[in-house]
């Protein structure tokens, strides 16, 4: 079984190095403390920052996935209880304290969440310490991860590593952070740290950062592009080249070659120059940077952008299609989601946590009698990115008309709160109704509502009796029972067609076919005088 086994074994083509095709790479695993010592994590920490400010790429990537992931004005908390007071109590006072919640006083809550992330996204980790001013009011203060570290004279502690003490379960108990340029240390709990990181690993008690896959790449880039500039300025400066036999060196506008030449005698004025026997002239020309350089540093960048979990398309969006470019964005999108998941849930959910339990231990706040989570809210993160802004803005409306989507779902993808929105909507109503109220308009004159204004009808002109001349009908039998329904006949003499003529507008009644209906005078009167009879003189009798 073991020959069998081992037999099974060489299927496995990368567990068999061959040394005369490619160089050994030692890979035995080991713990995350091992396979990341502190003395390389601290190399890739700085390396890492030497590029952020040195390659625009690098940088440019950085900022703007902090800028999409947290937004201009940070990730917005929503206090979300069933107390609309105390939410409104709670909003109030956490905006007050993220204006002066920083221990230095230099940066507020927005501008704090924006730092870590691009610390996230650069160093891969940041301290967080929550501490207060003396008399209760929190604060925050931000710790760089280069400053974490063991005491020298900690160094043989077994249970501190990387300036983490752990217990018998790898469970972080305190940090110590280096407070000065010295040798002096604070011992911090780690129910008052935030740790900011995205972790690869399950032992991982410190993270290295995630442009360690790129560092070689990019310094190969920088190297190359240093280089094929120093050749394009050496081309540059020497422009010809005379050869032959004789005497070397340069010349230029006032030094000389041994046969007097100048470079105004050879390139000014358009002259013609009569080269002397045995000598050549030489135009020096270079490429480089050529093409094929380009496109082979672009391999580079994308190194970098995969580093960073972004398609390399997200920075050269503009030399793509419409659908591949919402393929990019929506890819990128994901990206960025993750990232504000991992600053709302490590950071800005803790620390707003803390804050308020600080205000009502002071008694800043005092939460509703009987309310077991007053610290329930939901968080906003900045508008989604998108190429389509209209056709997104059409599709909204649409499933939102047919239920497949809520006004919460649209207003979160732009980083709002559907709430507000509809309270805002409100108190703009009750303004315009009570402004047209006012000024006596209508409401639909003022605002878009979609219905016409209530038109005023002028008074109509005095009716114009009608002038029609009735033709003479013959001899017609009126027969009226009142006991029955009324029925009218009439013999019309034939006559030939005439144009259709405007109708006017006549007295009428509705005949009810009951047999106890009665007529009143005037009915009678109207009847008689639709058949024309009224106004007929009798025939005198024979």
């Amino acid at each position: 079984m073991g020959a069998f086994g081992s037999w099974l074994g060489r299927f496995i083509s990368a567990a068999h190095p061959e040394t005369t095709k490619r160089k050994y790479i030692y890979s035995t695993p080991q713990d995350t403390r091992v396979d990341v010592t502190t003395a390389s994590r601290r190399y890739v920490l700085g390396r890492a920052r030497q590029m952020y400010y040195n390659e625009p790429i690098v940088r440019g990537i950085i900022d703007t996935l902090a800028l999409y992931a947290v937004g201009p004005a940070g990730i917005k908390c929503q206090a979300r209880t069933e107390d609309e007071g105390w939410n409104r109590e709670t909003e109030e006072w956490f905006y007050n304290w993220s204006l002066a919640c920083d221990i230095r006083g230099l940066l507020n809550f927005a501008s704090i969440q924006k730092t870590a992330c691009k610390a996230l996204l650069r160093d891969n980790e940041l301290f967080v310490l929550l501490v207060d001013n003396g008399d209760g009011w929190p604060q925050l203060q931000l710790v760089e991860a280069h400053r974490c570290e063991t005491p020298a004279y900690l160094s043989s502690d077994k249970k501190i590593f990387d300036g983490v003490r752990t217990n018998a379960n790898g469970r972080p108990l305190s940090y110590y952070i280096r407070t000065g340029d010295g040798d002096k240390f604070s011992e911090v709990q780690a129910a008052d740290v935030v740790v900011l990181a995205e972790r690869d690993r399950p032992d991982e008690l410190r993270s290295i950062s995630r442009l360690v896959t790129c560092l070689n790449h990019f310094q190969d880039r920088s190297e190359l592009i240093e280089y094929s500039m120093l050749a394009a300025k050496r081309a540059g400066a020497i422009g010809l080249a005379l050869e032959g036999t004789g005497s070397t060196g340069f010349f230029g506008n006032e030094s000389t070659s041994e046969e007097g030449l100048t470079t105004d005698r050879i390139l000014g004025g358009g002259a013609i120059w009569n080269l002397p026997a045995g000598k050549t002239l030489k135009e020096i020309k270079d490429d480089r940077p050529s093409q094929n350089l380009q496109e082979f540093q672009n391999i580079f960048v994308r190194d970098a952008c995969i580093g960073l979990g972004v398609p390399i398309s997200f920075i050269q969006i503009e030399s793509l299609s419409g659908p591949t470019q919402r393929a990019v964005l929506a890819q990128a999108q994901r990206r960025i989601d993750e990232i504000s998941e991992t600053i709302i849930s490590q950071l800005v959910a803790r620390v707003r946590l803390w804050a308020l339990a600080k205000a009502i231990k002071r008694g800043d706040l005092t939460p509703p009698r009987g309310m077991d989570r007053w610290w329930q809210a939901v968080y906003h993160t900045s508008k989604r990115t998108t190429i389509d802004a209209g056709r997104d803005s059409a599709a909204d409306r649409e499933d939102f008309k047919l239920g497949i989507r809520t006004l919460a779902d649209i207003a979160a993808e732009r980083g709002d709160d559907w709430q507000e929105i509809v309270d805002q909507r409100i108190a703009e109503q009750i303004y315009i109704r009570e402004k047209a109220e006012a000024a006596g308009l209508d409401i639909v004159e003022i605002q878009n509502t979609g219905q016409k204004p209530t038109s005023v009808t002028p008074p109509s002109a005095p009716v114009v009796a009608d002038q029609t001349v009735q033709p003479e009908l013959a001899d017609t039998t009126v027969t009226i029972n009142m006991s029955a329904p009324v029925q009218v006949a009439a013999a019309e003499p034939a006559k030939a067609r005439e144009p259709e003529t405007p109708a006017t507008k006549t007295e009428a009644f509705i005949m009810k076919d009951e047999p106890d209906l009665e007529l009143s005078d005037a009915e009678l009167e109207m009847v008689v005088k639709a058949i024309g009879l009224k106004n007929k003189k009798a025939k005198k009798k024979k």
